[in-house]
């Protein structure tokens, strides 16, 4: 008896397990060497550049959380990036992504912002001490965001002064779920 109850709800937890959205590690377009940089406008991908500008950065600059691309959020100015998805009102949704940080210049510790149709569900913060080329130390970040409409703008933003050398954004994933079985399957329960 007890066994077909957890088969149940193995059955049930693998049939609502979160469903993924859209997975994104800034590998378009290809950047050959380095980094270019790219202004308020431009596409990155599914992505724009919203505000000041960026810096698409290549393994030839320091090593990626994933893939051979990540973005610095700070060009020589504090900017932006932004995406719309396609939402399901009433269901939630995982943000998570690697965070980093540009350990060139300063300030030691780089800031920002993961906005949601414009309203900051997430502070960043990433102290860049001891990092080097070959130790970025990544860090992953999760943040659950209810749906309110049939869309959703992701934003994630710097907010470093002084600007220049900023956070390093990589591996987006957006997950569709039930709050509850997001929870559950993060923490292994």
């Amino acid at each position: 008896m007890r066994a077909r109850r957890l088969l149940a709800g193995a059955a049930l937890l693998a049939a609502a397990a979160p469903a993924p959205v859209f997975t994104d590690g800034f590998e378009t377009p290809v950047v050959a060497q380095g980094f270019t940089r790219y202004a308020t406008g431009a596409q990155l991908g599914p992505w724009t550049v919203t505000a000041g500008n960026v810096d698409l950065s290549t393994t030839h600059l320091w090593s990626t959380a994933q893939g051979r691309q990540n973005l610095d959020l700070d060009g020589d100015r504090a900017g932006a990036v932004a995406r719309t998805i396609t939402t399901t009102p009433l269901l939630t949704y995982r943000i998570s992504y690697a965070l980093g940080g540009n350990y060139v210049g300063g300030p030691a510790v780089k800031t920002g912002e993961l906005r949601v149709n414009g309203q900051v569900a997430q502070k960043l913060s990433f102290d860049t001490t001891g990092k080097s080329r070959d130790n970025m130390g990544y860090t992953r970040h999760t943040a659950y965001v209810l749906a309110k409409g049939t869309s959703m703008r992701i934003e994630f933003a710097s907010t470093t002064t002084p600007s220049g050398y900023g956070p390093l954004i990589d591996d987006v994933r957006v997950d569709k779920c039930v709050a509850v079985l997001c929870s559950a399957l993060l923490s292994g329960a």
